[in-house]
């Protein structure tokens, strides 16, 4: 059963043809918000939730047509499911990084200590850990990567397994084709690296300008946004790799109007080797954004006014389940956040969300006449490969499939530094580099915990190196609802007086 207000694109039912048996709930968000750009919601109720890992799939999709967000909603629905199904199907070996390597070769096995872990994690090369098997970009040669950057959820890990960090859904892609799906995972790989210091709590405060108008590909929504009072602050994060890495927020001028103010810390990111392509991305991940957040933390009887017939009343029961495991400190942070009017979470997010320090060009950014996502992420890739990276991919794909599932995994490349304390090499020379406190040298503590890393890489950056814990949660401070969230619905049921409470 599929239940749509409009009529679902061909591309978009190809993804639901893909899946296992179950019904499918596709809606507009945008009512939720003032910008009113397409931001479409796609439920997924599996017939067989054993076998397929979940109870409901949610995800959620934006574009300049409802045409397109149904279908990026569709798309991150099927990436999910498939990365679930198609990782039980995965054999696991176990073993060792040391270990493997004396069986397989070094080529044949991801070093731990390139995968960013968590600073003070006791995992290292004589570590047993569990492995599946990924294979290169460039040359399809099979190599070992730990389950731990691998695997959705936890029931898939061997049994009484500690994962070494939080497993979390980086790098997942989908597409009509392998490359297709591995280029959207690429491009979630760097743009998270490439924002992980420059974003939220660590905001880069260098805005975006502009000589000329505005690239046509994005004036129509910057003009829809900008209409519906809201100053529009682009940013940039950073060019490494030749990759224009960008991000949008936005304050409303009368944040008092707002439904659920949240919806004012809503953030569009993007990296892109086209710069317009880029900032089109990230200003309709914004819009998209502020939708999602109203919708996931709105009031329930908001909520109900967008939902289709039959949703709430079979994801009710769920997200109730789900609250009862919300993280604590998700839940204390959040809590604040729901509690504030639109003024005083405007004055929460003045700095550094809404502060601008700096000025860069939006000229200066790279530019590139790639087309298709084959084509760009196979160009991106490249550029990779070219600075000593090797990207991964996971297929996730059943066999004779329509559509592709897949997850990159680029060893080298960072995420989730302030939020899980995951550190390597590249974020810990940055850190050092901009004299940041947040990296030190000299005895580990309780707050103070290694920075794991190879023998050559400590060597380049001068010795064993630390991750400051207690500086890092300092630093995030009353941001942390930008770093981590509850699933949706969760908090109606954390809230006193609340519909669910």
């Amino acid at each position: 059963m599929i239940t749509s207000a409009l009529p679902v694109p061909a591309i978009a039912r190809a993804y639901i043809d893909a899946a296992p048996p179950g019904d499918w709930f596709l809606f507009d968000m945008s009512p939720l918000d003032v910008t009113g750009i397409p931001a479409w919601k796609a439920a997924f109720f599996p017939e067989d939730p054993a076998a397929v890992g979940c109870e409901v799939q949610q995800g959620t999709g934006y574009g300049q047509t409802p045409e397109q967000a149904m279908i990026a909603a569709v798309a991150e629905c099927h990436e999910e499911v498939h990365a679930r199904l198609g990782f039980a199907r995965m054999q696991q070996v176990q073993g060792s990084y040391d270990a493997l390597v004396a069986a397989r070769g070094s080529a044949g096995v991801v070093d731990p200590l390139l995968l960013c872990l968590p600073a003070g994690s006791p995992v290292g090369r004589d570590t047993p850990l569990s492995w599946v098997e990924a294979r290169r970009w460039f040359g399809g040669e099979p190599v070992l990567v730990p389950v731990d950057v691998a695997a959705l959820s936890g029931d898939h890990l061997p049994k009484g397994y500690t994962p070494f960090t939080t497993l979390i859904t980086n790098g997942l892609g989908a597409g009509p084709t392998l490359e297709w799906a591995a280029s959207h995972g690429l491009f979630e790989c760097l743009q998270r690296d490439g924002n992980g210091l420059r974003l939220r709590a660590l905001d880069s405060r260098i805005a975006l300008t502009f000589d000329d108008a505005l690239p046509s590909e994005v004036a129509a929504s910057a003009r829809r946004i900008a209409d519906a009072g809201i100053d529009l602050l682009p940013k940039f994060a950073t060019d490494e790799f030749g990759i224009a890495n960008v991000f949008v927020v936005g304050a409303d001028r009368d944040p008092s109007r707002l439904a659920v103010p949240i919806a004012l810390s809503g953030c569009g990111e993007a990296a892109d080797p086209d710069r317009v392509k880029a900032l089109r991305k990230a200003m309709l991940e914004y819009a998209h954004a502020r939708a999602r957040k109203a919708f996931a933390f709105g009031p329930i009887d908001t909520v109900r006014r967008v939902v289709p017939p039959g949703y709430w009343e079979r994801v009710e029961p769920r997200a109730r389940r789900a609250a009862r495991h919300t993280e604590p400190r998700q839940v204390e942070a959040f809590r604040h956040w729901l509690d504030l009017d639109g003024g005083q979470l405007r004055v929460l997010l003045a700095d550094p969300v809404f502060t601008v320090a700096a000025e860069k060009p939006f000229a200066d950014l790279p530019t590139a006449a790639v087309s298709t996502p084959e084509a760009t992420g196979a160009d991106a890739a490249g550029r990779l490969r070219a600075a000593g990276l090797d990207p991964l991919i996971l297929d996730f794909t059943p066999p004779n499939a329509a559509m592709h599932a897949v997850r990159v995994v680029v060893p080298g490349l960072e995420v989730e530094t302030m939020s899980y304390y995951r550190i390597g090499e590249r974020n810990a020379a940055k850190l050092l580099a901009a004299g940041s406190d947040l990296v030190r040298r000299g005895e580990a503590s309780d707050t103070r915990r290694p920075i794991r890393l190879s023998p050559a890489a400590e060597d380049r950056l001068g010795g064993p190196l630390l991750l400051d814990i207690e500086k890092v949660d300092a630093r995030v401070g009353a941001l942390y609802p930008l770093y981590r969230e509850p699933g949706a619905h969760e908090m109606a049921f954390h809230r006193a007086g609340s519909e669910g409470g």
